[in-house]
């Protein structure tokens, strides 16, 4: 049996992480963990995570650690969103999975902040998905930490279908 991986998807807003892990679940042995969708669960869907109680926070952020062990346990690799803006954050989901026995891999949705910003205007004019405020996303493309080489990333390429490059990258990685 292979050992299931925790797959960090680590991109600015807009950049297809979602996406992707909707892809990485057609597998059929992996789980979701989006903390955007923890946070709506909680009745917060139409605020930024500035307006976000600190308490809350610590509650989904409780929740998606459980979450990662629970799958990783189950014997499923985890398209795992919760993880992004920096390299803190992603060393607290790392070593979640390996005090768990298991691998973290990232997966860097990497495009340039151009493209990132012309889908987040026309977000804000079809609203097909929960749409950050101006503020929150200007913190975000300053605060957000790109993976190093010692983190162990690929970068995905939507230059090809999400099948080709999924095939190509995470077969050989499972």
């Amino acid at each position: 049996m292979i050992k299931p991986i925790n797959y960090l998807l680590v991109g600015f807003p807009y950049s297809g992480k979602t996406t992707l892990a909707q892809s990485l679940l057609k597998l059929g042995n992996f789980a979701h963990i989006n903390i955007d969708q923890l946070k709506c669960d909680r009745g917060y869907t139409d605020v930024g995570d500035d307006d976000v109680p600190d308490k809350v926070w610590d509650e989904i952020f409780v929740e998606a650690d459980s979450l990662l062990e629970k799958y990783l346990k189950q014997g499923l690799s985890v398209a795992n969103e919760y993880a992004w803006i920096t390299k803190d954050w992603r060393d607290r989901a790392r070593n979640i999975a390996s005090k768990a026995g298991h691998e973290t891999k990232i997966i860097y949705i990497k495009l340039p902040v151009e493209v990132i910003m012309a889908r987040w205007r026309a977000n804000a004019k079809s609203k097909e998905r929960f749409h950050w405020p101006e503020k929150e996303m200007q913190n975000i493309l300053r605060d957000f930490e790109e993976p190093t080489k010692d983190e162990n990333f690929i970068v995905y390429d939507q230059n090809i279908s999400a099948a080709e490059w999924i095939q190509q990258n995470i077969s050989t990685h499972r």
